[in-house]
């Protein structure tokens, strides 16, 4: 007698709050939830069993064994809900569905506060992939284990046709041969040529399609035409707070490369894009800025990208070679063209830079960790992958699949738990051994330090105690001392920092970084 196959789903929990909405939107509020239903119909096609929760439904809360949220500001209530809900379902994805209005993000401390970095706070999405509780220290959030992904409206906007368009990007979706998305769109800095270069290597094998900015004569920033078609964009840019545009730079010469309003009917639909730009997936109000314009983000998604990764604050990156927001981004693009979900994709994404980095992260990889999310659907799959049986229709393999990829991932994250050292700041008086002070000081006249600017400095520890000798002294910590000047040019503040990695005295190695 042949064994009987049982048909099981893969859960997708799209989270939103109704009351949010309904604020929000009013009486329209009810055609986003229309289309959810359409949408929950659509991922059944798909083998999802897609389920609609709202974090303020007294009734489904209880339900799933958690409980209402009752402040839409409260971001440890959110944390916490959110993670009774992984536990209640075990989901493969997890879809938040709203801008920060309706679902706040996690607002992280910035270790690298009262330097020449002005952000106090990093707002993040990575404690949402994450089992530690809530907390605000980001050195919490080094194993990721969920995918994540947010379908972001706009915020402080009231016309529900934004999020409604976005929503019917996703039914049309399908995935595509790999051959549709090997064809790339990528603007750098002129400065920055050589570490784009390094990166298009990586991710498609050739960098010959590259965009400098500035360095083509005939393009101004506002009048793209078909460059930007293909289905693959990388981007490595200024930002700036608040700012609708992406800029170059030759020096201090700052361009303007691309603006949110200027790429409007010139993708193509399901394009994917990852921006390692300062401030390059910030979500704001277009009230914040002086053409009232909004975010690049939101622009991407509503010209019918389906992926969007990007940084929500000052991102950094070296001025050459590779590092930092260099590195999370080509690996999530990769992960793409290989054929994994665009939730899947950034999650081994930031699993396998931080296991990278480690075992001891400096204070910017772990910024660079926390500030980069996943705006769009992260069930979707853009790219067929001939070797993954999710894609031949049939379901019982395609849960097989899933289940175990999670499982996999899930114990990969953990790992990382116990292998990454993270960095504090420490305000310690500590003698400074005089040949060390030396070699530190050269070494920022060699990398044209204007005036010497004085250290930050962070001692790198497991999340346990530190070990001690026999002599009850602490060992040998790793010690990273940080160094940056900043030069501002209008709304744009440039900052190069140097790192010194040192341990018992003797300087390790060393790195530069600069402001995206």
């Amino acid at each position: 007698m042949a064994t009987p196959i049982i048909h099981m789903l893969t859960t997708k929990l799209i989270i939103t709050n109704k009351t949010a909405l309904q604020k929000k939107y009013g009486e329209h509020h009810q055609e986003i939830l229309d289309d959810l239903k359409t949408l929950q119909a659509f991922d059944a096609g798909r083998q999802l069993s897609t389920q609609l929760i709202f974090l303020d439904d007294a009734a489904q809360m209880q339900a799933c064994q958690s409980t209402p949220i009752t402040d839409v500001t409260d971001e440890a209530q959110h944390k916490k809900v959110i993670d009774d809900l992984y536990r209640f379902y075990s989901p493969g994805y997890i879809m938040l569905l709203g801008a920060q209005d309706v679902i706040p993000f996690q607002r992280l401390k910035n270790l690298l506060t009262g330097g020449n970095d002005p952000d106090s706070l990093i707002p993040s999405d990575l404690p949402y992939a994450c089992d530690a509780a809530y907390d605000t220290d980001p050195g919490k959030f080094i194993a990721p284990t969920r995918v994540v992904g947010r379908l972001p409206d706009i915020p402080g906007m009231t016309d529900t046709a934004y999020l409604r368009s976005l929503i019917k990007d996703i039914l049309q979706m399908t995935p595509l041969p790999p051959g549709e998305y090997r064809p790339y769109f990528s603007v750098s800095t002129f400065d920055w040529q050589d570490s784009t270069q390094n990166s298009l290597k990586n991710i498609f094998g050739d960098n010959s399609s590259l965009v400098l900015f500035p360095g083509t004569a005939s393009l101004d920033g506002t009048n793209w035409t078909q460059q930007m078609t293909p289905k693959t964009h990388f981007i490595n840019c200024h930002g700036a707070i608040y700012n609708p545009g992406y800029y170059g730079q030759k020096s201090s010469d700052f361009p303007l490369a691309m603006r949110s309003d200027t790429i409007t009917g010139k993708l193509s639909a399901g394009t994917v894009v990852a921006a390692e730009c300062c401030y390059g997936g910030q979500l704001f109000d277009p009230q914040k800025n002086g053409a009232k314009l909004m975010s690049m983000a939101n622009s991407y998604l509503l010209n019918h990208a389906i992926a969007f990764v990007g940084a929500s604050n000052i991102a950094y990156g070296p001025p050459t070679g590779q590092g930092l927001a260099d590195l999370l981004t080509q690996f999530f693009l990769i992960n793409v063209l290989n054929g994994a979900s665009t939730g899947r994709a950034l999650l081994e994404a930031r699993q396998r830079f931080l296991h990278e980095m480690g075992p001891t992260l400096d204070p910017f990889e772990l910024k660079t960790a926390a500030q980069f999310y996943l705006l769009g659907d992260p069930s979707l799959q853009p790219v067929i992958n001939d070797k993954d049986p999710s894609t031949d229709g049939q379901s019982q393999p395609f849960v097989n699949t899933v289940q175990n990829r999670r499982d996999n991932l899930e114990a990969r994250g953990k790992m990382l738990d116990d292998f990454i050292s993270i960095p504090h700041h420490t305000d310690e008086i500590q003698a400074t051994d005089p040949a060390l002070e030396s070699a530190m000081h050269s070494l920022l006249g060699e990398k044209q330090f204007n005036a010497p600017p004085a250290a930050k400095t962070f001692i790198s520890r497991r999340k346990g105690h530190q070990p001690a000798t026999p002599t009850g002294t602490s060992m040998p910590s790793v010690k990273f001392h940080v160094f940056s000047e900043s030069a501002v040019d209008g709304e744009r503040i440039s900052t190069k920092v140097l790192v010194v990695k040192e341990k018992n005295n003797q300087i390790l190695g060393y790195r530069e970084y600069v402001s995206r």
